[in-house]
């Protein structure tokens, strides 16, 4: 293999190019006919897709002298965004001037792990529309990310383009957050109703929910703009994705994002896994795959088919105390989950509301636990109702709410032991 441009022996013209003399489109051997046969249901819009965005060369730099080699690359990347639970990596457009057999062999690895492959479009592109469509069928792509904040990703149902899921980007939580966590204690007091309105879900369609840095401004620019110390910000970071994870919409992230580098340097590197060494991002890496595993495994955080989508407000006026507690529901009415997020650095001890439930509900992520590099205060293994009517229910609950932190808390059946 030629490591500059990772060709192949017969590796076919680049994107929109002829093949090879005597080459067909089915000249590639391909063996991710199990992830091809089920893409129509993972792509249905009943699966829950979390997309990891990276720019090829980039990720392969942090790790390896350049040129860049895919094969290479491939067998870095892939084991990392499955360990950590993603669905799909979402590459930059550099990949679309790769010979044929060397995309074939870098999206075959990926799918036979089963993690997707969608494709940046091109700022320009050389070839119609229906060429680069035609493309990215051949070389068996699960999408095309459209960029920009109004563009979205389309991902293809079946074997070939026609079909697809348009998943719409939904920046609104995400810029309302940031600015929200600019302002001192007294200034998200009066911007609480702004926030609480940017984090209602609007749409009854399933839409894409990001945590990444504008391209137009320095990686840590989060930094820089979340109010308090260093340790309110590696909290509310950690706060914030616990959040992203539990509003209705899938997810994506940046590469950078899941080491926690958006807070701190160098920026100028594209990823510096010496961070991980520091138990404050190696906990952010840890927490983003304790959500992916979540994200699978827990109904209520998936998307209903609903005007809803599964969601409804638990607390949304507390502006005293910067908190807000949602609740998430599933078809079936059972396994609910309740997210409670506290954006005040403070505990707030028996903090009481109403529940749509009677009976326990345990506590199966804390953004504060020591796991994740927070001060591991919490309720242990949940909390059981008490008959003191909340917020318009009979029912409700007091919890320990742990400091600049995000708490998820399953329904679960309880039964009494006889004496």
């Amino acid at each position: 293999m030629n490591d500059q441009d990772g060709t192949l022996p017969r590796a076919a013209s680049g994107v929109g190019g002829a093949a090879d003399e005597g080459e067909t489109e089915d000249a590639w051997p391909w063996d991710d006919g199990e992830w091809m046969r089920s893409r129509a249901g993972r792509h249905g819009g009943d699966m829950p897709l979390s997309l990891y965005r990276l720019c090829g060369a980039d990720w392969y730099a942090s790790r390896f002298p350049l040129p860049l080699s895919w094969n290479q690359l491939a067998q870095e990347l892939v084991p990392y965004v499955a360990d950590l639970g993603f669905t799909h990596i979402v590459l930059d457009e550099g990949i679309v001037a790769v010979p044929y057999a060397v995309v074939c062999q870098f999206v075959e690895t990926c799918h036979v792990a089963g993690v997707g492959v969608v494709v940046q479009r091109p700022a320009s592109l050389s070839m119609s529309e229906a060429e680069f469509l035609a493309w990215c069928q051949r070389c068996h792509l699960d999408g095309i990310d459209e960029g920009g904040r109004d563009g979205g990703c389309r991902l293809f149902g079946s074997d070939t383009v026609g079909s697809t899921l348009t998943l719409h980007r939904r920046p609104r939580w995400q810029v309302a957050s940031a600015d929200y966590l600019a302002l001192g204690p007294t200034g998200r007091h009066l911007r609480h109703r702004d926030w609480v309105e940017a984090l209602t879900p609007r749409e009854s369609s399933r839409g894409l929910l990001e945590q990444v840095p504008d391209e137009g401004s320095a990686l840590g620019q989060w930094r820089q703009t979340v109010h308090g110390d260093d340790w309110q910000r590696f909290a509310a970071f950690r706060a914030c994705l616990a959040l992203m994870w539990a509003l209705p919409g899938d997810k994506q992230v940046a590469m950078g994002v899941e080491l926690g580098q958006v807070l701190a340097g160098p920026w100028e590197a594209s990823l510096h896994w010496p961070l991980l060494f520091e138990t404050r991002h190696a906990g952010i890496l840890r927490l983003v795959a304790d959500l992916n595993r979540l994200y699978v495994n827990e109904p209520a955080l998936q998307i209903r088919a609903d005007e809803s989508l599964g969601f409804e407000w638990l607390v949304d006026d507390d502006s005293d105390n910067s908190v807000v507690v949602f609740a998430r529901h599933t078809e079936s009415g059972h396994a609910s989950m309740i997210c409670l997020c506290n954006f005040q650095a403070c505990v707030h001890y028996r903090y009481r509301f109403g529940v749509t439930g009677a009976g326990r509900w345990r506590e199966i992520f804390n953004s504060d636990s020591v796991f994740y590099g927070g001060s591991n205060v919490g309720n242990g293994h949940g909390a059981t109702t008490e008959a003191i009517p909340s917020h318009g229910h009979a029912q409700s609950l007091a919890v320990t709410v742990p400091p600049m932190a995000a708490l998820y808390l399953r329904h679960e059946t309880w039964f009494e032991e006889a004496p």
